[in-house]
């Protein structure tokens, strides 16, 4: 069972947030729909943080005053990418299953990290630096990412609080919640200038072809069940 997420507390001062490294040069993959080039942020215009439908775990939270901060997610692997985008809504039971319609919104791309990146990695031994009022304990790794939707606008919070914790940082990292392995990413773009990421392969569709054959493969391996009606 998933637990709660307490709201993140106001951060009245940038701290000395320890940090890790994302090096220039790195790939990542990025799980996309059409419409947009692959390294385009989400300027999450017209969405509200507290509205658990209108974004996703870290995404939209507002800025200072009250402008949202655009973001993009990504990953190091197509696995980890898949399973926190396309597959992201899959329910934590045995053979679920996801319709294959839904496949052909999608298309993968690659991304090339054109710096160093500065990340807060969400785990436990990092989280230890962040109290939560009223708690004896700190934010756990599973109140952030193995939460359910309804509890986003919290988890989005503490997206803000780190935002604002850390004046250099450029996004966060975690482990994927149906991934037993990958890294994701989510960055903040008032951070980013245009060049930081660069589109290093052109978009591949997922349902469709050798993309299809991927994901299936993906799907597979988690134990989801690609369906058609």
């Amino acid at each position: 069972m998933s637990s709660s997420c307490p709201i993140a507390p106001p951060l009245a001062s940038p701290l000395n947030v320890e940090t890790a490294s994302l090096p220039a040069g790195t790939v990542l993959f990025r799980c996309h729909k059409g419409g947009y080039p692959a390294n385009s942020f989400n300027p999450n215009v017209g969405k509200h943080i507290a509205v658990p439908e209108e974004g996703a775990r870290f995404n939209p939270f507002p800025g200072a005053p009250a402008v949202n901060i655009p973001t993009i997610y990504a990953a190091d692997s197509l696995e980890a990418a898949a399973l926190e985008s396309i597959f992201h809504d899959v329910p934590h039971v045995p053979s679920p299953r996801y319709p294959m319609f839904r496949l052909g919104e999608w298309s993968y791309s690659e991304l090339e990290v054109t710096r160093d990146l500065v990340l807060l990695e969400l785990i436990n031994p990092r989280l230890r630096q962040f109290l939560v009022p009223g708690h004896t304990e700190s934010i756990t790794e599973s109140e952030l990412i193995h939460t359910p939707p309804s509890e986003y606008p919290h988890t989005r919070t503490w997206a803000q609080s780190f935002h604002a914790a850390a004046p250099n940082l450029d996004g966060l990292t975690w482990r994927p919640r149906l991934a037993g392995t990958g890294t994701s990413f989510v960055f903040f773009g008032d951070r980013f200038k245009n060049g930081d990421l660069q589109i290093h392969s052109s978009p591949t569709p997922t349902a469709i072809g050798d993309g299809f054959l991927e994901i299936y493969g993906i799907a597979m391996r988690a134990h989801i069940k690609i369906v058609t009606p």
